[in-house]
């Protein structure tokens, strides 16, 4: 700051026909320059802040001071006395005067400065430092604005789940249930990182779906980390159930050179719902349920064996009402997930009683 004025270092470019300019602005000032758009929907051009999306954010910075990336905020300064002192003749780049009585005002971001401002109060020292980018462009009115705005957002493409799952090293569950995953023979390369759902016919279910499933078969919370020995037997009960259910297709058809039965094992995994999400989940929910009514106390292959007895096609009794409705669709409901589980941890406790009985 400097005779009352606010600098800093900029870069300026056009845009659209319009001016704008690059600055980073360190989160102590940005307070002071910023005034967030309120007041009616239609004399503002951005949507009112969401308290509970600003405290995430506010909390994001918080917990990863040393780590944290934050996007640039967009807007329109307004000031008179705008100055841009360029570093040479022909240079682009150099220093953006703001008078101190100039006002931002965002069309994109105001969440995430929304966030900072919240972080900086409680953090000033360590975080009144630090810097966020904004795009400023000048001379736009309130259509302007609003335009802007829509068009930022139409265009915008939210990440997968599945994807910012694969890419969070920061979850300690996903990061040691994946590694689990990796372990799964059936799953290799047939695992959908990039989508919610899986949509290529040469994978069986999306990352984030795999990570569900474990999930639910470990019983862990919403937050819960799974403890570092309990988390290995996840991937060795999917690799039991694996052979059970058919999720081994592509080592059987590779096995067979007949076209016919190529073509009946594509049909038996398109009918099945062992190659559905929702089976999936109750297939989860399954090991959790033995689990707790058995402990430690049974087999893996017996458990195999027992689900290997099951039929897994759509139209058997055992899966209507629960995972299949009245016109055979699949459900996705919770509530028919966890009827089906327990008709499959009775039948496989049943089989294993029987097994013990005949020996």
């Amino acid at each position: 700051m400097d005779d009352m004025r606010f600098n800093f270092p900029a870069a300026r470019g056009v845009q659209g026909g319009r001016t704008f300019y690059t600055a980073c602005i360190p989160f102590g000032m940005l307070a002071r320059l910023l005034a967030i758009d309120t007041g009616n929907v239609l004399d503002r051009s951005q949507r009112a802040v969401d308290p509970k999306r600003a405290k995430a954010i506010s909390q994001y910075i918080l917990d990863n001071p040393e780590s944290f990336v934050l996007p640039a905020l967009t807007g329109v300064v307004e000031d008179e006395t705008l100055i841009f002192n360029t570093a040479g003749a022909k240079s682009s780049v150099g220093e953006l005067s703001l008078s101190m009585d100039a006002i931002i005002k965002l069309f994109d971001g105001q969440h995430r400065a929304t966030g900072i401002m919240a972080a900086l109060k409680e953090r000033m020292p360590t975080l009144k430092g630090q810097q966020v980018t904004i795009q400023l462009f000048v001379n736009m009115t309130l259509e302007d604005r609003q335009q802007a705005f829509s068009d930022i957002n139409s265009n915008a493409k939210a990440v997968s789940a599945s994807l910012n799952m694969v890419y969070d090293r920061r979850n300690d569950a996903v990061t040691a249930i994946a590694e689990q995953i990796e372990k799964v023979d059936a799953w290799k390369g047939r695992i959908d990182h990039e989508n919610n759902i899986a949509k290529s016919h040469n994978t069986l279910f999306s990352f984030r779906h795999a990570v569900q499933a474990s999930r639910l078969a470990l019983a862990l919370k919403a937050k819960q980390v799974p403890n570092e020995f309990e988390v290995r037997s996840i991937s060795s009960w999917w690799n039991t159930v694996a052979p059970a259910v058919g999720w081994n297709l592509a080592e059987r058809i590779a096995a067979t050179k007949d076209d016919k039965e190529c073509i009946a094992l594509r049909e038996a995994a398109a009918n099945s719902v062992a190659f559905t999400a929702a089976g999936l989940m109750a297939i989860g929910r399954a090991y959790a349920l033995i689990k707790s009514r058995k402990g430690n106390r049974f087999s893996l292959i017996s458990v195999g064996e027992a689900l290997a007895q099951l039929d897994w096609s759509k139209s058997a009794d055992m899966w209507q009402g629960n995972l299949v409705d009245e016109n055979g669709n699949m459900k996705s409901g919770t509530s028919g997930q966890i009827a089906a589980a327990e008709l499959i941890v009775e039948s496989v406790i049943s089989y294993m009683e029987c097994m013990e009985s005949a020996a």
